[in-house]
């Protein structure tokens, strides 16, 4: 996108009539949270008293939402980037949004017409409810089959995740938002958990331009507004990576996020960390120091800001004695106004109107599409039996078994699709060992359906059935009676 003369004056004039401390506060993206602002008196003391140049809204209730984010806006001096993890839609994160399934759910569909309407669907009803920066599509392979980003990516093939990317980016930023593809410099290539410790990608350089570095180039070449750096090592990339054994994440890579970003991919956007909080940032720095190591290595805003007047004054002191230059931060906030020109944020109002709230999300398109989606990425992996579909009749007697690691995970509106079918169907969740393998091989019921739901969380990265709860699974209760069929569901 291109900005106008009158845009661009409007950047340049903004900028020079910022204080030091006022362009600190343009680079900071901090929670809005009640921890983050009840100190302060509020949301709109917090904006008055730091002076950030955004925040990160976590959702809930929809009318709390946009009153949060309205009494942001009015408090603050510069219209703020409100982000949000917004990678399966808005009811990812506000009640009474469409939520679709996750971004592996594309990548199985493999159709660019519904990429673009999950995009469009993100931007139209994002901005409706009050965000206008959303930390997504995740650019990531899926490499690793114990990677925490697993149901979050397109796929593992470069060239499909691409042009699905690409697909999104364009819906989105069609209507309003601004996309920003993360996580770079990929993720998906280990099952480190980068909350916890560095993950590392050990692509060469050659092997990540053709491999992790591909949708980030294809993203750059979509026009995508912001790109995410992470708390993940690439020391193929990296020549600054350090220790082998420990390397530092790109974060804090000038060479990664200004020579190889800028220099030789083009991209001339917004570079946001990830957060700063995630431990394979924070256990090679102290809390202050990897501010600066973050901003020398050329992103432009800081996420998860925290202590703001402690990193405020240490700011302050590195630009005295020169460990940031004020060029860096110049640029930095020239790069953070430039983005709210492109989203219009100063010529027009910062929140949608009544009007444009209830187009949003009355009888809204995006539901049906979220269906269409669901329905259309479900993969048969295997069915060496000819098993599916099952020839449900009524009165045939199914057990349906849940084993999973959610406690708030159900499939009731699954099993009502069954009763509908006729069928009689046994609700069943995380049996006790040794209790179902009689009861099948008597001929209690005529069909099994196995469902198994270990989705990738942080903190743990697998998928694979594990846990006290897996434990029921020791005695091989799905294969008792080989006239019962068993089909499993992942």
């Amino acid at each position: 996108m291109t900005l106008t003369k009158s845009d661009l004056q409007w950047v340049e004039t903004t900028l020079a009539g910022l204080t030091t401390r006022e362009k600190l506060g343009q680079i900071m993206i901090p929670r809005l949270t009640p921890h983050t602002v009840e100190p302060y008196g509020g949301v709109a003391k917090f904006i008055e008293a730091t002076g950030v140049g955004g925040g990160h809204a976590f959702g809930g209730d929809m009318a709390k939402t946009r009153a949060m984010i309205a009494e942001a806006h009015a408090a603050s001096k510069i219209p703020l980037l409100i982000s949000g993890d917004l990678e399966r839609g808005i009811g990812q994160r506000v009640a009474g949004g469409v939520e679709f399934a996750g971004q592996l759910a594309l990548g199985a569909c493999n159709d660019e017409k519904l990429a673009y309407r999950f995009g469009e669907a993100i931007g139209v009803q994002g901005t409706a409810a009050g965000y206008n920066l959303a930390f997504g599509p995740v650019v990531d392979l899926s490499l690793h089959p114990g990677n925490l980003s697993t149901i979050r990516c397109l796929g593992s093939d470069p060239e499909q995740v691409s042009r699905l990317a690409a697909a999104i980016i364009r819906g989105m930023q069609d209507h309003g938002m601004a996309a920003t593809a993360k996580h770079l410099p990929g993720a998906g290539t280990d099952d480190l958990d980068s909350h916890l410790t560095t993950s590392v990608n050990h692509q060469s350089k050659r092997q990540w331009k053709k491999m992790s570095g591909r949708p980030f180039q294809a993203a750059i070449d979509a026009g995508v507004w912001a790109i995410m750096s992470s708390p993940k090592a690439c020391p193929g990339i990296d020549p600054e990576c350090g220790n082998p054994i420990f390397p530092r994440p790109v974060m804090t890579s000038k060479a990664v996020c200004t020579d190889l970003l800028r220099g030789e991919m083009g991209f001339d956007g917004l570079l946001v960390t990830d957060a700063v909080t995630m431990g394979g940032l924070t256990m090679h720095f102290r809390r202050l120091e990897m501010h600066l190591a973050c901003l020398n290595a050329g992103n432009d805003m800081l996420l998860f800001v925290r202590r703001l007047e402690s990193l405020y004054e240490y700011l302050e002191q590195c630009l005295g004695d020169g460990r940031l230059k004020e060029e860096r931060l110049n640029d930095a906030v020239r790069r953070v106004l430039t983005l709210k020109a492109k989203l219009g944020l100063h010529r027009k109002p910062p929140l949608a109107s009544d009007a444009e709230f209830r187009k949003a999300f009355t009888h809204s398109p995006y539901a049906a599409d979220a269906e269409r989606l669901a329905e259309k990425s479900i993969t048969l992996l295997r069915d060496s039996r000819n098993l599916v579909p099952m020839k449900l009749k009524p009165g045939l007697k199914v057990a349906n078994i849940l084993i999973t690691n959610r406690p708030e995970f159900k499939l009731d509106v699954f099993e009502q699709g069954l009763r509908d079918a006729g069928c009689a169907v046994t609700s069943i969740r995380n049996p006790e060992q040794e209790t179902l393998y009689d009861r099948i091989e008597e001929g209690e019921w005529d069909a099994l359906i196995v469902g198994l739901y270990y989705p990738p969380q942080w903190g743990w990265s697998t998928q694979r059935c594990h846990g006290p709860e897996s434990r029921c699974m020791m005695d091989g209760f799905p294969f008792a009676n080989p006239d019962v069929p068993a089909v499993f569901i992942s």
